[in-house]
């Protein structure tokens, strides 16, 4: 009990620190130790001295001095404000005279204006501790102040009473007696104060002292505790160490875990590159998908474009097929009047040369066997167009045939395509064939029916006959062949002869007919 500890001013303030709020804008003033003097019942002020810049407070207003007969009777006054919302919280002490309880700067607040709370948790309040209790309004000196008064000032405040009781008329001694007594008693009650805020500075540190030895007692305290549960914990490790030591000696156990440790570990490096490949093979896949698609696209343009081609030559080919029996009609024509002209040739000799020399000239028959010819390759063409139109069709379903298996459907899409190709070429062959069988019929039928009645004596041809021969032959060969202006200006002046020659034949001489045959 003989031991005095020393407390760390640093665990004292830690654990009454306290901090100070606005109590209308909750506001936070500044911390600082909760320790207070009171002065009056609604004014206090801190024990410690605390500076004007630690707190967030502002002055206001103008200075002015304190109340006389009042604790701050002699000290320059301002008000303080709130920093933030304006409100006013108390007084600042500006200027204190010497030997004052307040120092200078000190801030008297009012309790209602302020809220205390813990500086470590800020939601509970904390009620102040009140070390000091200061009247606001001063009471003549007691007894006990009386008999600490110093003799020196006794003597002078009883000299100067006997001198104020032997004068019974104000004169100018008695003024000065009056103003050195004023000066005396000030002096007494300025030493007065100062004894007061000796002996309160006093307890305040007794009180500090007591309450730091309570909490160094309860530090020790909860060390002993700690030092307590760090044992306990340290027996329960000890414990479970021996326990982890004793489980650790069944090493073939730890061995096969290690195997299939690093047996896992192995698996799922391998399922990581097989990971990465995959994603790389699912990267080349997405990219060759793109290129097949767009391919695709290109095909479908393709196939689109050459579906409007084939319709177009199927079109054409179509008008050249309802042609082929006028053309055929023509051939046939023009081959009976050749083997008419043949037969004439044989029965009637140099006397139908002769007959033809005047009538036709060579230029003319030549026209003619060339208009002839023409039509002949025309008809070829036509057979090497239809030819042509087959290819293409082939060429066509080939194309779509790809297209379709490139999405997923080539054997079930070939097959059809097959088979379709064969019945469309087994179709058009027949039909081919049977256009092909009609007009060789017909022809045959034709030139058989001509062939018969071919008289054994040439009959001669009207004009308008052959008229209507030469032009649908000019109409025939301006078609398919494609003849130039001149040549059928030639062609008209030759059946201009030809009908003149004609008309002259038939006025000059109409029985020569009969002598030919």
């Amino acid at each position: 009990m003989g031991r005095r500890f020393r407390v760390s001013p640093a665990i004292d303030g830690t654990m009454n620190l306290v901090t100070c709020k606005c109590a209308k804008c909750n506001h936070a003033l500044g911390s600082i130790l909760n320790l207070w003097i009171q002065i009056g019942k609604r004014y206090m002020t801190p024990a410690t001295h605390v500076r004007g810049g630690s707190m967030k407070i502002i002055t206001s207003g103008i200075i002015r001095e304190g109340e006389p007969h009042t604790l701050v009777g002699d000290c320059e006054l301002q008000d303080s404000v709130c920093a933030k919302c304006h409100t006013t919280l108390g007084q600042k002490c500006l200027r204190t005279p010497v030997n004052h309880v307040l120092h200078d700067g000190q801030v008297i607040f009012r309790i209602a204006s302020i809220a205390l709370k813990r500086t470590w948790d800020l939601r509970r309040k904390v009620e102040p501790r009140i070390k000091r209790v200061l009247p606001l309004k001063k009471q003549p000196p007691s007894e006990n102040e009386r008999v600490n008064v110093p003799p020196t000032a006794r003597a002078a405040h009883d000299s100067s009473e006997s001198k104020t009781s032997e004068t019974n008329a104000p004169s100018l001694c008695s003024f000065e007696v009056k103003a050195e007594m004023a000066a005396q008693r000030e002096q007494i009650g300025r030493i007065g104060a100062t004894g007061m805020h000796v002996i309160a500075n006093f307890e305040t540190a007794m009180s500090r002292v007591d309450r730091q030895l309570q909490e160094l007692r309860e530090s020790i305290e909860r060390v002993r505790n700690s030092r307590d549960e760090q044992h306990a914990e340290i027996r329960a490790l000890q414990k479970e160490l021996l326990d982890t030591q004793a489980n650790c000696q069944n090493s073939p156990v730890i061995e096969r875990l290690d195997q299939q440790l690093q047996t896992t570990d192995r698996i799922v490096s391998e399922l990581r590159l097989a990971l990465d490949q995959c994603r790389s093979d699912t990267e080349t896949l997405h990219d060759r998908l793109t290129i097949v698609q767009r391919n695709l696209q290109e095909v479908r343009d393709e196939v689109a474009n050459l579906r409007t081609e084939a319709s177009m030559s199927k079109q054409i080919l179509q008008d050249c097929i309802g042609e082929i029996p006028e053309c055929s009609y023509g051939v046939s024509a023009l081959r009976r009047e050749v083997r008419q002209l043949r037969a004439e040739l044989s029965l009637n000799g140099e006397q139908i040369r002769s007959d033809v020399l005047g009538v036709y000239s060579s230029h003319e028959i030549d026209i003619l066997s060339s208009s002839i010819r023409k039509i002949g390759n025309r008809t070829s063409q036509v057979e090497s167009l239809k030819m042509e139109f087959e290819l293409f069709k082939t060429r066509l379903q080939r194309l779509e045939a790809r297209s379709l298996a490139s999405s997923g459907n080539c054997d079930k899409v070939a097959s059809t395509m097959r088979a379709g190709t064969i019945s469309s070429e087994a179709d058009e062959k027949s039909g081919y064939d049977n256009i092909m069988t009609r007009k060789r019929t017909l022809t045959n039928t034709t030139d058989n029916a001509a062939l018969n009645t071919i008289p054994h004596k040439r009959q001669a041809l009207p004009p308008s006959a052959v008229d209507s021969a030469v032009n649908m032959d000019r109409s025939l060969t301006d078609k398919h062949c494609g003849i130039s202006p001149n040549i059928r200006k030639m062609v008209a002046r030759t059946v201009h002869w030809r009908d003149r020659a004609g008309s002259e034949q038939y006025s000059t001489s109409p029985g020569k007919e009969e002598r030919v045959g």
